[in-house]
């Protein structure tokens, strides 16, 4: 059995790997080529050239999401299962939101984080809205260009007002967000950016996540020459 699988449990399949980091890839390359061309932030041909980098880019974002979502509908809808399930712990992390205050010298709420699944509350809130905008950017990026000559001035407006500022807001929340509250748990990073196996080590997982390890988590037999466990 390859070590990688020791006492470690699965927390991010492959599918969800492609999706994470070609999403995040492409988004910041959106993200930069995008605002150079709105704030006109270099000469006529670069900025061309920002743009058709922008539209390409765009490909490869729309279909990596198309892709997670019909070539493998059972990993996202398992994903969108576990986001809105909600329940007493769910709400009681908001008590002292998950402790990250206390990891900043911010003495907020209770010491005891309430146990949580594999999404704790804040991603449960914050992940279906950076869903929903992947999606809401999807249809206003497209819609604009394939459809300028016949949205109207008004409707174009706004849906290119939507598309700018709603991914800079969205930009702004993760990157001041979601990617540094990412960084404080570097297991979940290297399992998420490393090549091959998405796995924590279980005492992590059990840790950050004890119920998910509670409610989800089997230890699969192994042949008993080799040491170690593997966890599904």
């Amino acid at each position: 059995m390859d070590n990688s699988y020791m006492n470690k449990v699965l927390k991010f399949p492959l599918p969800n790997k492609i999706f994470h980091n070609i999403n995040a890839i492409t988004w910041y390359i959106l993200l930069i080529t995008g605002l150079i061309a709105y704030f006109k932030l270099a000469s006529p041909q670069t900025m061309a050239l920002m743009m058709k980098i922008h539209i390409w880019t765009a490909v490869i974002f729309t279909l990596n999401f198309i892709a997670f979502v019909f070539i493998t509908p059972h990993r996202f809808y398992m994903m969108l299962d576990r986001l809105f399930t909600w329940d007493k712990d769910t709400i009681a992390w908001f008590k002292n939101f998950g402790g990250y205050p206390r990891m900043l010298g911010i003495p907020f709420g209770p010491e005891e984080v309430a146990p949580q699944g594999k999404y704790n509350a804040g991603q449960k809130l914050s992940y279906p809205m950076f869903i929903f905008f992947v999606l809401i950017l999807i249809v206003t990026g497209w819609g604009l260009f394939f459809f300028k000559h016949a949205l109207g001035k008004g409707l174009f407006t706004v849906m290119f007002y939507v598309h700018v500022w709603g991914s800079i807001l969205v930009s702004a929340m993760a990157t001041f967000g979601h990617v540094p509250l990412a960084l404080i748990h570097p297991d979940d990073v290297k399992a998420m950016f490393r090549f091959g196996p998405g796995t924590v080590p279980i005492e992590v997982a059990a840790h950050h996540n004890p119920k998910w390890v509670e409610n989800e988590i089997v230890e699969i037999d192994h042949p008993k020459d080799i040491p170690g466990g593997h966890h599904h």
